[in-house]
């Protein structure tokens, strides 16, 4: 993925295609994909994820240095972005579940299980 958008700005290709969108367009897919197959916990991955991407982007496209491209910056930070993204995504969506337990009928746990 990370090469594909490389690709595209050593070619010049990242003007056509917005710059570093094909990267941002593989985590939504992957997002989307989490969402469609009912993945336990994807509303809140897929809302740190896109956010995360979003920040950590515009965060790395500010900091990085004026002697690079501005090709190669939005390729960079795009590329932080979705690596973050994808993490935060996967991490959430291997949570365990939380459920709650219901005593049994007929135990408590003050006898022993014996009622």
């Amino acid at each position: 993925m990370f090469a594909l958008g490389a690709g595209f700005t050593a070619f010049g290709w990242d003007d056509e295609l917005g710059g570093s969108h094909p990267m941002a367009v593989m985590l939504l897919f992957h997002v989307v994909d989490d969402i469609i197959e009912g993945v336990r916990h994807r509303w809140p991955a897929a809302l740190a994820a896109v956010a995360l991407m979003w920040g950590a982007s515009r965060l790395t496209n500010m900091v990085l240095p004026g002697s690079l491209d501005a090709a190669w910056a939005a390729t960079l930070a795009a590329a932080v972005g979705v690596t973050l993204g994808l993490a935060v995504a996967a991490m959430i969506t291997r949570f365990p579940e939380r459920r709650l337990r219901w005593p049994v009928k007929g135990h408590s746990r003050f006898d022993g299980g014996r009622s």
